[in-house]
């Protein structure tokens, strides 16, 4: 949809500058419904976050959450998946209307929660159901369904075969021929269930990632194992699974490997140890991995993404380049188009927000606009964030007991406090945490022991009360006398 903002002209964005590089949030956070009274729509021209907002692709939303969004190859067509699948048309210079594709008409609820497109456009896709049931899907509507033996994990596509690869909570990855439309002997790995599957465009290899922690690549053309990585490279890491796998797109031979603990390994499938391990300090598990061709650098770069944060960020070096932290639900998929810095997110949330990101690549074609109204944005307000790093005042620096290392290369003084290492930060707090844990721990019992001493009921004997009143009595005695 054309940009709509206040006064009828071109809507602004919401601009954050995270270690230099320029983010734009392109979604705005409110939305009118179509059958809302006009009364209230003419209330929120006073609103001016409401005014400034931009909609790329107006109603493509959610009743409940979105838990895939996918871009087709031919960068055409956006299909976003959940309870609902809908498919909104973005090869034009205006995008239009989202359109529902593909509903459940049972009694229940259906999860539709992968979705794999099998060509260049959405003529032909493929889902994975809560039911362990596979729909086939064609321009007309539903073509066929079929159920795989356990409950699916994940879905790949071999082209080269017409096969279409299903994980599942079984050591077995199963395969549906498309062409012959039947099942084939399936691929046993060595793992006891699979939880991902991808497949590379350059060779052909399909990696699967075990819950065991492990990666193991098939050759299609043996149907055999041709390699295995065991990616638990510490004691701390024995009980982590691979959560998300993707191969390189320039040269194949790289693939990124996302653990349940929220580190991300970039492996050459010609060796066994990691090039690189990057960190997302959140301790969640990896949901999305995109390998994406930047215009300004020769290198791509690595996007991940886990329920709190997406990180941008190098995969040579480490270094971040930028992150994306939503504020209004957890992230469930990204994507991101190709070739361009226009970023969807799925989350827990009716609504799909969009980022742009120059940085990483120019506008798409349908919403070129973009180039021009963020060349032409203030950036009088714009909020500078530093990934790695936590901001801390100096009272939480002595309360942290972290004031000894201010003359270090790890605290640096900023505004009114200091800005300190991440690690070192959760290190600290580690240790505060155990600390305060029991001392927590002896003040409940004690008030617990409190508590009972004072619903004792206590017996008065009588020897107490007449000692009390010969007490009493013996100064009368006294004068008496």
């Amino acid at each position: 949809m054309a940009a709509k903002g206040g006064g009828g002209g071109v809507g602004t964005l919401k601009s954050t500058s995270i270690n230099g590089v320029k983010l734009y949030s392109v979604t705005g956070k409110n939305y009118v419904a179509p059958w809302v009274l006009a009364k209230k729509k003419r209330s929120l021209r006073k609103d001016a976050e409401y005014q400034r907002r931009l909609e790329l692709i107006h109603d493509l939303r959610f009743e409940t959450a979105t838990t895939r969004i996918k871009v087709t190859p031919d960068g055409q067509y956006v299909i976003a998946s959940g309870v609902q699948v809908f498919l909104a048309s973005v090869g034009a210079n205006v995008a239009s209307f989202s359109t529902l594709i593909l509903e459940n008409r049972g009694h229940r609820p259906l999860c539709y929660s992968i979705s794999q497109v099998l060509g260049d456009d959405y003529s032909k896709l493929a889902f994975l159901c809560a039911d362990r049931s596979v729909c086939l899907h064609a321009k007309y509507g539903s073509h066929y369904s079929v159920r795989i033996p356990r409950m699916g994990r994940d879905l790949a596509y071999d082209c080269w075969s017409c096969d279409l690869l299903c994980a599942a909570s079984s050591p077995d990855l199963y395969r549906i021929n498309l062409e012959q439309g039947r099942f084939l002997a399936s691929l046993s790995t060595q793992s006891p269930a699979i939880n991902v599957v991808t497949r590379s465009m350059i060779h052909g290899l399909v990696a699967c990632g075990g819950e065991d922690g492990a990666v193991e690549c098939f050759d299609m053309r043996r149907k055999s194992s041709v390699g295995r990585i065991d990616t638990t490279s510490s004691s701390e890491d024995i009980d982590q699974e691979v959560t998300s796998l993707q191969f390189d797109e320039n040269q194949g031979y790289l693939i990124a490997v996302g653990s349940s603990i929220g580190k991300v390994s970039v492996y050459d499938i010609r060796m066994s140890s990691p090039l690189r391990v990057k960190d997302h300090m959140y301790g969640s598990p990896i949901l999305n991995i995109k390998w994406h061709q930047s215009l300004n650098s020769t290198e791509p770069k690595l996007i991940t993404a886990d329920k709190h944060i997406v990180r941008v960020w190098d995969p040579n070096t480490g270094n971040n380049m930028t992150s994306i932290e939503p504020d209004n639900g957890s992230i469930n998929d990204v994507c991101i188009f190709p070739n361009s810095g226009l970023m969807l997110l799925a989350l827990d949330n009716s609504q799909i927000p969009a980022h742009f990101i120059p940085a990483l690549g120019p506008a798409p074609k349908w919403c070129s606009h973009l180039d021009n109204l963020t060349e032409e944005m203030e950036e009088k307000q714009e909020n500078t964030l530093y990934d790695d790093y936590k901001f801390l005042t100096e009272e939480e620096m002595e309360r942290l007991g972290l004031s000894e290392y201010k003359n270090s290369d790890a605290v640096r003084a900023h505004l009114h406090g200091y800005v300190i290492r991440y690690d070192l930060y959760k290190k600290q707090r580690a240790k505060l945490d155990i600390m305060d844990y029991e001392t927590l721990q002896k003040e409940m019992k004690k008030k617990k022991l409190d508590a009972q001493r004072k619903s004792r009921i206590t017996r008065k004997r009588k020897w107490m009360l007449m000692w009390i009143m010969l007490i009493n009595l013996a100064p009368g005695r006294r004068k008496e006398d």
